[in-house]
């Protein structure tokens, strides 16, 4: 019985306390991609132990005469099967929720907006003057969508780090990452779970986006347009450009010339991760 034990407590770290410690590391967010697989090994690692804990119960069944041990049994069995049933369950409506929210307003913006083509690729202009820049993901049709404000408010090098930024969320599904994080986040009791993996993700993956456009013009011309954007709100289930702009302009500035070494460390500490609970619940079967 001790095994399970282990397994749960790991699992309970892992989505309680671990994320403290891990949202401490500022130094992540230099390498946001390997990032992202950090978060996600922690979620992922504390889902092997919990499904572990329960194939070991199951494995392990005590003696029939031992009560107590029984009844220990079937309360970490409760709670394994509890975890389970809700990441199906909100895993499945995360991403039908989504996907229809997406779907409603690409639908209106087919309707409302003009559509204007740039680089070989579309985008959406809405007849607004506030600055507002967002992508709607999906399978098919996806959306870039500015306003006329957008338009004023850039110069052609930030419009284009702004296109490239929303490009970069499209082309790489980040509304699947933060659909997974979410419904990861939700399948454990809220009195054990903390709000740190769904936070950082959403950080993450607009700085995901950010270096897509640093690549294709440079940091000056985004960080100026993130300014221009920062009071922007994306709709709900969209991908905006405008988030947290004051720690994505102060990651411009201060990007770590070994960003490659600390991506190679952030990977091998996500596998480690995940290792751990695959190793315990090997040596227990």
């Amino acid at each position: 019985m001790i095994t399970p034990l282990v397994l749960i407590g790991l699992a309970v770290v892992l989505v309680g306390p671990g994320p403290l410690w891990v949202a401490r590391w500022r130094w992540l967010h230099q390498v946001p991609r390997s990032a992202i697989a950090l978060w996600q090994a922690g979620s992922l690692a504390a889902l092997v132990a919990v499904i572990g804990a329960g194939v070991v119960l199951i494995h392990r069944l005590p003696p029939l005469g031992e009560a107590a041990t029984w009844l220990l049994a079937i309360v970490l069995l409760a709670f394994v099967l509890h975890v389970v049933a809700r990441l199906v369950w909100f895993g499945v409506r995360e991403l039908r929720r989504s996907g229809q929210r997406r779907r409603h307003h690409r639908e209106l913006v087919d309707l409302v907006a003009r559509a204007e083509r740039r680089s070989g690729a579309t985008h959406y202009v809405l007849a607004a003057a506030e600055p507002v820049a967002y992508c709607l993901p999906g399978l098919r049709g996806s959306r870039v969508v500015v306003s006329e404000g957008t338009l004023e408010a850039l110069d052609a090098d930030e419009f284009a780090a702004v296109l490239a930024h929303e490009r970069g969320h499209l082309r790489f599904r980040h509304d699947i990452v933060l659909d997974a994080f979410g419904a990861l986040h939700l399948a454990f009791p809220v009195l054990i779970r903390s709000e740190l993996p769904l936070v950082e993700s959403r950080l993450l993956v607009e700085m995901m986006a950010d270096d897509d456009a640093v690549r294709e013009v440079g940091p000056l011309p985004l960080a100026r347009a993130l300014t221009e954007l920062a009071e922007s709100k994306a709709p709900a289930a969209a991908l905006g450009a405008g988030p947290m702009v004051v720690e994505r302009i102060n990651r411009l500035a201060t990007l770590h010339p070994h960003r490659q070494l600390l991506s190679l460390f952030t990977q091998l500490l996500a596998v480690a991760l995940v290792a751990t609970p695959v190793a315990v619940l090997a040596v227990n079967l």
